[in-house]
């Protein structure tokens, strides 16, 4: 009943004011992409309802939601406030629903004095952290206490790709180690074991209340108390009723934690320490000291129980990321500790800020360590795929041939990288990349390097294209108008690709993204780079007004660059997001009859001009457009429309990523162009 009415509101997006208890520190959300519409970082919080309003009834309910604003100034965790908003529903399964604040944050009653004396801690570790400055700086706060509010964008998607994330926040490993600490530190004035027990938990407990009881800190808290119970006991048989008993407290507690991924890898890295790393770590002692075997058994144990799920969640796993654990491993322990016992020393401040600094130059090796992900490759697997080998791997280990395996993998390795079969192929031209619900084109000039047309939304998914396509060098990136889907994308690649000249429509967020960049260009502009030549056709230097349509940004669609591209007397016409009025005008004054790849405009959408379109006539369309779409994009009558003329009709929802190559047919007199695309192949293993 209560989800119900929350659920209703939600539903119709109804307007409300309500009466919430904060339960979760605020935290800066990044950019997000949505449609052709960047939403800047806002406050997010959680918080429990005690009651709302709507529509002039005043509801008491007792319900989690989310809550989304540009506040000045955020809420102590356990305050009482007042705030009006819209609610929205939210995929988000531990809350009812999502209100977008309209309003500033009124406190109706302040945080316990308890809370707020936790708060000032962590608010003035927070501020020492900060003084030493940079990614190490910003790292020490998420490792002790949880507090990743200094850490970038960049930084926290670097430290993800190299499989480092587990770091950048508490987790069990720090709960682990500071509950190592204080039992060994108890050992001399209590030595039997369960008293110390008892006394580490109390720790633990008080440790757990500042870094904030989040389902995930509580979850990390529990399975630290597991190991540390696994290793004072010695037995194996305690272990496992150990972890099990963790396993059923969690989801009596919050069952909500049986969905949630982070749950999931916390129970099978901890199965990982238990069970498989004192194994690894007898083997290596037979030729490695035994401090050094168990740095490698620990993140070893725990990347073979995870690596699987991982796979299964994202499908891109780095090639060396247990290497990067094993790197980083010796220097977690110093930063936990010194960080700990910096926050104990937050009255003296001068030990304190000593003991910050040393922890920072141990954290300043994992930022250069997570750094070295920018150049190595990450490779993608599909779940089939890895179930296979699983399957495989353990017949061989079974039946002790390496024979048939050998072969069968051999023959995935030759069909995935050899040049000639494995996507793009060495002899690609043109590549639409897979970036979701946007546009990326590469052109292709050989030796490493392309010209680029537009940059899409996600900055990981044109990271991916650029990777499998080796391109490390773009002389041109061409942004045809102002939209994220188009843009956005570009946020990371400059300081990972040597990015040359970039064009644009005038558009103020290109601007502002290239930083004054981008050169603005319209109509009658040409260029030549290699053997590629490229004319601006469309926007001219008249002011126009065009009827709006359906959607949004159409004025801003219909600003859009075209570019006619010439490579190798092929002809490819790249639209950005036009709209018929200015289809029709493009097509009344340049010849299109002899366009061989045509860029749809607007990834398909029904509004095309069908005067354009018959013009025009490509051998190949390239849709760029994202699986199940809101925006009902690509047109299936514009599809058919293009397929009747003659047009093959290729789409990255479908296809994947989709590379174009041609040859001259001497005898014709013609181009033969070939198309090879990813799709979703079972056997298919990407380098990323």
């Amino acid at each position: 009943m209560i989800d119900s009415a929350v659920g209703e509101l939600a539903r119709n997006r109804s307007s409300a004011e309500l009466i919430l208890v904060v339960t979760s520190d605020c935290k800066v959300t990044g950019h997000k992409v949505y449609g052709s519409q960047l939403k800047r970082p806002n406050i997010s919080f959680l918080a429990r309802t005690k009651s709302f309003s709507s529509e002039g009834s005043r509801i008491h309910v007792r319900v989690p939601i989310r809550i989304l604003g540009n506040f000045k100034k955020c809420a102590d965790l356990g305050s009482v406030i007042k705030v009006s908003g819209r609610f929205i529903e939210t995929k988000e399964k531990r809350v009812a629903g999502t209100l977008i604040a309209s309003s500033e944050l009124e406190v109706l009653e302040p945080a316990s004095a308890f809370s707020k004396f936790l708060s000032g801690i962590r608010a003035d570790f927070r501020k020492r952290a900060s003084d030493l400055g940079g990614d190490a700086g910003a790292l020490i706060p998420g490792m002790i206490l949880g507090d990743t509010s200094l850490q970038g964008e960049l930084f926290t998607s670097q430290m993800r790709r190299a499989g480092l994330s587990h770091l950048t926040a508490v987790s069990g490993a720090n709960f682990a180690i500071v509950s190592a600490l204080v039992f060994y530190l108890f050992r001399g004035v209590v030595p039997r074991i369960i008293p110390r027990l008892i006394l580490t938990s109390i720790f633990l407990v008080i440790f757990l209340l500042l870094v904030r009881p989040s389902p995930s800190v509580l979850r990390a808290g529990v399975m630290a108390a597991v190991v540390l119970l696994s290793k004072a006991s010695g037995s194996a048989r305690n272990s496992v009723a150990a972890l099990a008993t963790a396993i059923a407290v969690l989801l009596l507690l919050d069952p909500f934690q049986a969905v949630d991924p982070g749950f999931v890898l916390s129970v099978l890295a901890t199965s990982g320490l238990i069970f498989i790393a004192p194994r690894i770590t007898e083997k290596l002692k037979q030729f490695l000291p035994e401090w050094l075997a168990e740095i490698i058994a620990i993140p070893c144990a725990a990347t073979i129980t995870c690596t699987p799920y991982i796979i299964f969640l994202s499908g891109e796993v780095s090639i060396l990321s247990v290497l990067f654990n094993v790197l980083v491993a010796p220097v977690v322990a110093p930063i936990t500790i010194l960080g700990f016992i910096a926050v104990l020393a937050l009255p003296i401040p001068f030990i304190s800020e000593f003991l910050l600094l040393i922890a920072k130059g141990f954290s300043q090796w994992i930022v250069f360590v997570s750094g070295l992900t920018n150049h190595v490759p990450s490779w993608g697997i599909t779940p089939l795929l890895m179930i296979i080998l699983i399957i495989l791997v353990s017949i061989t280990l079974k039946r002790r041939s390496l024979s048939i395996f050998a072969v069968l993998v051999l023959a995935l390795l030759a069909i995935n990288f050899a040049p000639r079969i494995a996507f793009p192929g060495n002899d690609w031209k043109v590549l639409q990349c897979d970036v979701g619900q946007g546009d990326a084109l590469l052109i292709n000039l050989g030796r490493g390097s392309a010209i680029l047309f537009d940059a899409g939304p996600d900055p990981n998914l044109l990271r991916r294209c650029l990777s499998v396509a080796k391109i490390d060098s773009i002389p041109l990136v061409v942004i045809s108008h102002g939209h994220a889907d188009h843009y956005f994308g570009m946020k990371e690649i400059s300081s990972r690709i040597d990015v040359g000249t970039v064009w644009s429509n005038g558009s103020a967020s290109v601007k502002e993204m290239t930083q004054d960049q981008a050169i603005t260009v319209e109509q009658g502009v040409r260029a030549h780079i290699g053997e590629v030549t490229l004319e601006v056709l469309w926007p001219n230097s008249v002011l126009q007004d065009f009827a709006s349509v359906d959607g949004d940004g159409s004025s801003e669609n219909n600003r859009s660059l075209v570019l006619l591209v010439t490579m190798n007397g092929v002809r490819i016409l790249v639209t950005g997001d036009i709209e018929p009025e200015v289809q029709r005008l493009i097509s009344e004054k340049y010849d299109l009859s002899d366009i061989d790849i045509l860029k749809v405009p607007h990834h398909g959408s029904r509004f095309q001009d069908s005067s354009f379109i018959s013009e025009v006539s490509p051998e190949l369309s390239l849709i760029s457009v994202g699986a199940g779409n809101s925006y009902g994009h690509p047109n299936s009558e514009l599809i058919q429309e293009l397929i009747e003329r003659g047009s093959k009709v290729a789409r990255t929802d479908s296809d994947g990523p989709i590379s174009v190559a041609w040859r001259f047919d001497d005898s014709a007199k013609r181009y033969i162009f070939t198309m090879k695309t990813m799709r979703k192949e079972w056997w298919r293993i990407q380098w990323l």
